[in-house]
């Protein structure tokens, strides 16, 4: 009863791939590789692990990608200056930008840094690649992360997708950079308002449950689909992949719709949780009990003893074959 994809758990397969645009190409995409040395850091992180360290890790929201390109593509455009008049865009670029420099790339669905970081480097990507490869930009529905590194580092010229080849006046990195985060704040508020400290990545970023027999139904289905906020994002730990298109590109596709942790010292501490409910039935108090565990990384206990099983059930399900 998801939308959700289900992905492969806290390791993904690595892969991707590459356009070429005149001879200049958009590869050299570790994506994934990102998010596996994340996970080898939190592992590395302590010398014993017990089940709550796996459950931290498991539900881990930071982007290592945010992290990595932040620093680089803000690298002339912190706020050092005096403020510019309230109400301005100036004013608008200055709160975020601050908002930006003292985050820890944190992808919570409470925050607002989630959702500038990312219309950011989506109007980023697509302003660095469009002069170049006109329509086909609209392929790219998803970041490529080390081509907009080696472009900002100058890999091998690669500073020259900054340039836009239509104007007469050569634009350099930072100002591109600075273009496309007024144009993502400029988008933003026209959707949510001025105040770019209200901005809400759970807002955008939502995962959609959909039931498989009335989940198409109109009016039924606003009362038997489950809609709710999620944290991270597709480079997380806790993947949380993103559309990609559409008028709501943020919308929450794929991510683990099961999730656990096997204690295989003490099996009857071992934990789990679904994004939904035990039941598929709408009408049952059990349809959608799990989640809100689920969405807030919370999880509940499992156990193979029947004894154990039998004293915390609140009723018995009786299945019975219909007769020939």
């Amino acid at each position: 009863m998801t939308d959700l994809a289900p992905t492969e758990g806290i390791i993904a397969e690595t892969g991707g791939g590459a356009l070429v645009a005149e001879g200049r190409s958009l590869g050299f995409d570790r994506l994934d590789d990102r998010r596996i040395e994340r996970l080898k850091l939190l592992i590395a992180s302590r010398e014993i692990h017990s089940r709550d360290s796996f459950i931290a890790t498991q539900n881990d929201i930071v982007s290592p990608v945010a992290r990595d390109l932040l620093p680089l593509i803000g690298a002339e455009l912190w706020y050092t200056g005096e403020p510019a008049a309230p109400g301005t865009p100036e004013r608008q670029r200055q709160e975020a930008l601050n908002l930006l420099a003292n985050w820890d790339g944190a992808m919570s669905e409470h925050l607002p840094e989630p959702l500038i970081y990312s219309a950011w480097m989506k109007a980023l990507q697509d302003r660095l690649v469009r002069d170049d490869i006109g329509p086909l930009a609209d392929d790219l529905t998803r970041l490529y992360p080390d081509f907009i590194e080696r472009v900002f580092r100058n890999t091998n010229g690669a500073a020259s997708w900054c340039d836009i080849r239509q104007s007469s006046v050569v634009e350099t990195c930072a100002v591109i950079a600075r273009q496309a985060l007024d144009q993502a704040i400029f988008d933003l508020t026209a959707r949510f308002g001025p105040d770019v400290t209200s901005f809400r990545w759970g807002d955008v970023h939502r995962a959609r449950h959909t039931h498989p027999a009335l989940g198409d139904m109109r009016g039924l289905s606003y009362v038997v689909n489950l809609i709710q906020p999620t944290s991270g994002d597709d480079t997380t730990v806790a993947r949380a992949g993103m559309r990609g298109t559409g008028v709501n590109p943020w919308l929450n596709v794929t991510g683990a719709t099961y999730r656990a942790v096997y204690d295989l010292a003490d099996p009857d501490s071992s934990v789990f949780v679904i994004s939904t409910g035990q039941s598929g039935h709408p009408l049952s108090r059990h349809y959608d009990d799990m989640a809100e565990l689920w969405r807030r990384g919370e999880y509940v206990g499992m156990s193979l003893d029947p004894q154990l099983a039998r004293a915390a059930a609140t009723g018995i399900t009786q299945l019975e074959p219909v007769a020939p």
